[in-house]
């Protein structure tokens, strides 16, 4: 979903992920139930974080949303509120619009409509105001 809003927009707004400190991690706050919970500690360094980047990568190839990685300070986290996950447009150097904090908040579809909304009107259904799903 977030690789099609990518695809879809990338004319008009350049999209990254930024990669903060992990969430659960194995040596901290492990909650399992999937291969890469077990697969990373809380990294120690910018050396690591780049690594588990590389790693996310390799994992998903479709991915082509480039990354960029918080320091290890946290502070585009603690500036931006940013954990677990969240979605942002900044334009003119105001936020134009702010997803709810994840995993409940974080919402793609909303973040389509508003991207619909401001470079693709054309693409409004016009009784609802909501995208007209693109054509598989």
């Amino acid at each position: 979903m977030f690789q099609d809003i990518f695809v879809d927009f990338k004319e008009w707004v350049d999209i990254y992920i930024v990669y903060l400190k992990e969430i659960h991690p194995a040596d901290e706050w492990y909650i399992g139930g999937d291969e890469i919970s077990l697969c990373y500690r809380q990294p120690k360094s910018m050396e690591e974080r780049r690594a588990i980047v590389k790693d996310l990568k390799e994992y998903a190839p479709f991915c082509t949303i480039p990354f960029l990685i918080d320091k290890m300070d946290n502070n585009f986290n603690k500036v931006y509120d940013a954990v677990p996950e969240r979605l942002y447009v900044l334009e003119d150097k105001k936020f134009k619009y702010v997803g709810g904090p994840g995993p409940f908040g974080f919402i793609p579809e909303e973040l389509r409509e508003f991207l619909t909304k401001r470079y693709k009107p054309h693409l409004l259904d016009l009784k609802t105001g909501l995208s007209i799903p693109p054509s598989q």
